[in-house]
């Protein structure tokens, strides 16, 4: 039987790396609290393309956590 440790473990790695896959833009912005470092000139107001480097490694992390997450469902469930 799963205990609840484990349940949540799975529930938050599932959860965290399926929002990773899907919006990685929001989660780079968050991190850089919507500012890049090469985008200190421009328009107030105007917005810097994400690098796509940047948006595949956060695709990257997402889906180790969502692996790892069913990893922890798999063998909470057994």
């Amino acid at each position: 039987m799963a205990g609840v440790r484990e349940t949540l473990a799975a529930v938050l790695g599932i959860g965290i790396g399926i929002l990773l896959v899907a919006y990685p833009e929001v989660f780079i912005r968050i991190q850089t609290v919507g500012r890049l470092p090469y985008d200190r000139g421009g328009e107030y107001g105007t917005t810097a393309s994400l690098p796509t480097r940047w948006r595949r490694l956060v695709q990257l992390v997402g889906i180790g956590c969502l692996l790892f997450g069913v990893y922890l469902a798999v063998t909470a469930i057994r």
